[in-house]
């Protein structure tokens, strides 16, 4: 009896613990993932319930109604018509987007759609509807954003906001002399809102400072770099510079100037110029090595929004036809490229440890 009570025991505890693996390792649904997705961009939040109950809420809430065809059939139209949009016409997320930076308007703090169309349509016609969510959103996009102008709009790029570059040549405090030019170049694009304002492979060039030979006693090289400037989409020059949120991003990540290096030491601005001290024996900064600066001050810059683009699911759904328009007018949208962002190629992170140093006297 014994025996079979603790097999019973067992049984229940080696099953329990499946059970618990199961469930960490649960794959969602690709359907569960995209109405996840719609869920927040009208909610703020996914949605409790039913696939089906909280795709016909989705529907009722968009059109007033539900729509026709399979459970797959109707998200991917859903889809369409919230995130990714069509040739056409522009999807919802999109339009919320181009009203709000057209407004210069944040999206309310509760992150639900409905609380933020109530409080656009006071500011602009006097009174909220109650007419259905694409009806509401597409007589606001049509009534305050420019068809023509709809892909392209003016932010403020914030001070410290991350630029990754790569150094287009090889720095080495014995060789170089001030005055030298330090050419780099922007890995990843940089968007604020949406906005695209500086495109990868833009290129800069900045230039040595200061430059001190290694010496007697160990003292090593040292290379203080401006790095000048980079172009936004629209002109507008960017000052970068390696300031303490660059430091940070590069030690969490383990990036550091050069592999022979011990550590970064802030030269605060001097004058308009910023830089950087790379320490060595002597200081070197291979050609290619990636790291981040930041920008140095707040700039507006006009530049174009991203069309929204989402992942697509390992499972395909069917393609379906899209919702049917509910605008009041049928033209004057201007027919937006698509766009995709290309991943960046994987690079070996290196393992070199960086500490911050005080600034020491020449």
């Amino acid at each position: 009896m014994r025996r079979v009570f603790g097999f019973t025991v067992l049984w229940v505890f080696l099953f329990s613990v499946a059970l618990a693996h199961a469930q960490e390792g649960t794959v969602v649904s690709p359907i569960v993932r995209d109405l996840e997705e719609m869920e927040k961009v009208l909610y703020g939040m996914p949605q409790s319930g039913s696939v089906l109950a909280r795709v016909e809420k989705i529907e009722r809430d968009l059109t007033g109604d539900t729509l026709s065809g399979t459970l797959m059939e109707r998200v991917g139209r859903l889809k369409a018509f919230i995130l990714d949009g069509t040739k056409d016409e522009p999807s919802l997320a999109f339009k919320m987007r181009a009203i709000r930076l057209t407004l210069r308007s944040e999206p309310p703090k509760s992150g639900v759609l409905l609380a933020e169309l109530e409080e656009l349509e006071r500011l602009i016609f006097g009174v909220a509807s109650s007419d259905p969510i694409g009806v509401r959103v597409d007589r606001l996009y049509r009534t305050c954003v420019d068809p023509t102008k709809a892909a392209s709009f003016t932010v403020l790029v914030p001070k410290e906001t991350l630029v990754k570059i790569a150094l287009e040549t090889e720095l080495n405090s014995e060789r170089n002399e001030a005055g030298d030019p330090v050419p780099y170049v922007v890995l990843e694009d940089v968007r604020i809102e949406g906005v695209l304002v500086i495109a990868k492979n833009t290129r800069g060039q900045g230039r040595i400072v200061k430059v001190r030979r290694r010496g007697a006693f160990g003292r090593p090289g040292r290379i203080e770099i401006d790095f000048g400037t980079v172009e936004a989409v629209d002109g507008t020059p960017i000052p970068l510079t390696m300031g303490e949120r660059a430091i940070q991003e590069n030690k969490a990540l383990a990036y550091a100037v050069g592999a022979s290096i011990a550590g970064l030491a802030i030269f605060g601005p001097v004058g308009a110029v910023a830089g950087v001290f790379v320490q060595g024996e002597p200081a070197r900064v291979e050609k290619g090595k990636e790291f981040y600066l930041e920008v140095a001050e707040d700039r507006e810059v006009a530049g174009p929004l991203e069309v929204p683009h989402f992942e697509k699911p390992e499972e395909a759904f069917p393609s379906a036809t899209p919702l049917p328009s509910i605008s009041e007018e049928s033209e004057g949208i201007e027919e937006l490229p698509e766009t995709e962002e290309a991943l960046p190629e994987a690079t070996p992170t290196p393992q070199v440890e960086i500490e911050v140093q005080p600034f020491e006297e020449w």
